[in-house]
């Protein structure tokens, strides 16, 4: 029954992210007052590493910074607070697919939707085959960032990273 209601779940977002993708085309631009962006440091109690199934918890602190660029953004991951990034990559808010610079020589692209100033939702492909799905989303009162992230081979395999604003 869980893994019904979390697959469902899945599926309700999925249709609704594609809902407001299609009904804003490209969705919004950038701007540097969006409560999405910023520096952002994981909440280790409340996130759940659970592509392998099994309610892992994160084994290190991550930190992850956005930051509008361009018509697009920045999106820097690094492990640890005082790590050097795993990762940094800029994408366009065009949901138009492009190369994924963290995957060199692969057949892998990111398309971006910043859907409104507080969700940005992200596809991955692999071989043109989508790989994964990550929707970013900003609390109300912009001091908690929350990323969602699944494979739709699993849908019901959720990864959930929870971030604290840091400045």
């Amino acid at each position: 029954m869980g893994k019904l209601f979390g697959a469902g779940l899945v599926v309700v977002t999925l249709a609704m992210t594609l809902v407001f993708a299609h009904s804003r085309v490209f969705g919004q631009a950038a701007k540097s007052a969006d409560p999405i962006f910023g520096r952002w440091v994981m909440d280790q109690t409340k996130s759940v590493n659970n592509r392998g199934g099994d309610h892992a918890t994160f084994p290190t602190q991550h930190v992850r910074i956005l930051a509008p660029e361009g018509d697009g953004l920045r999106n820097t991951l690094a492990n640890s607070p005082t790590s050097s990034p795993t990762y940094s990559y800029s994408g366009k808010f065009d949901g138009k697919d492009y190369p994924d610079s963290r995957t060199p020589g692969r057949d892998q692209t990111l398309a971006h939707w910043h859907l409104a100033p507080d969700v940005i939702v992200r596809l991955q492909k692999t071989d043109g085959q989508t790989s994964e799905w990550v929707i970013y989303t900003v609390s109300s009162d912009g001091k908690v960032f929350t990323s969602i992230s699944w494979a739709p081979s699993n849908p019901e395999l959720q990864d959930v990273q929870v971030f604290t604003r840091a400045n």
